[in-house]
């Protein structure tokens, strides 16, 4: 199946690379022409371990190809993965414009049915929006059309090829059974060990996301709590850690107390 990936972060660069990794064709497209010629000449621009060995691999296959054009990218793409950056803007809320942006310019090209995916973290609603700029915007007389499916990225730094290429589950949100069908296609050889592709509408989607960031962050900081608890009252909080950490309800990741959460997604998230 041939793919095009819209920007070439952390998430669409590992997207792209474990979708070619498979026998995908993919094309990723950037409008930085510095870093797309960097790419074309085999220079990755982020370390993640393991990403090195199937980016080159791949490239040297001729299924990982790299433009700053995006009509060339998406020309006989079945699908489009949007992995643009949704920087928070004024009061915290994440800024749409790169992807409405890129959602607009795609609609001027299309010329046959494609899935759209938003892989970035978006708020809840956005799949709404992307496909209202395309029923806007779409030359539905020359064929144009596409179908707008939620597909969060569940990636950890340090760790991302292999949630990528055996995830504990796909979160799919569309209400389209001819994009229900392609994005099981696409997904099937990453779940072959029985790990679902779960499919729900795109505001669920949407939502799965931001509360799984939330649900991790409330273990963090509640453990955290339990800590300042226990120093208060001459307990071990490793021995609580893992007493409560064996009841399977509640499960041992995301115990240890600590400085408290941090990083790229979960403040910005909660």
């Amino acid at each position: 199946m041939k793919i095009a990936v819209v920007g070439t972060g952390y998430v669409g660069l590992v997207t792209g690379t474990c979708l070619a990794e498979t026998g995908n064709t993919v094309i990723c497209v950037d409008i930085n022409e510095q870093k797309v010629k960097l790419m074309q000449n085999g220079q990755i621009p982020i370390y993640e371990p393991g990403l090195e060995v199937l980016f080159h691999r791949n490239i040297a296959q001729g299924r990982l190809k790299f433009t700053s054009s995006l009509a060339d990218a998406v020309e006989g793409a079945k699908i489009i993965f949007l992995a643009l950056p949704t920087p928070p803007g004024e009061g915290g809320a994440a800024d749409l414009s790169y992807v409405l942006g890129v959602a607009e310019n795609l609609a001027k090209i299309i010329k046959d049915y494609k899935v759209i995916v938003t892989k970035s973290t978006v708020p809840v609603g956005t799949a709404y929006k992307v496909q209202a700029v395309f029923n806007k915007h779409l030359d539905k007389a020359s064929g144009g059309m596409v179908d707008v499916v939620s597909n969060p990225e569940f990636l950890r730094e340090g760790v991302a090829v292999d949630d990528f290429m055996k995830p504990d589950r796909v979160v799919v949100g569309t209400k389209s059974e001819r994009a229900q069908k392609l994005m099981t296609e696409l997904y099937s050889p990453y779940v072959r060990q029985g790990n679902p592709i779960i499919f729900m509408d795109e505001r669920s989607s949407e939502l799965t996301k931001y509360a799984a960031n939330s649900f991790l962050a409330t273990k963090i900081s509640f453990m955290n709590e339990i800590a300042n608890l226990c120093e208060l009252a001459g307990a071990d909080v490793d021995s609580v850690r893992r007493g409560i950490g064996s009841d399977d309800r509640i499960g041992k990741r995301f115990l240890f107390p600590g400085v408290g959460y941090g990083g790229s997604c979960f403040p910005k998230d909660v």
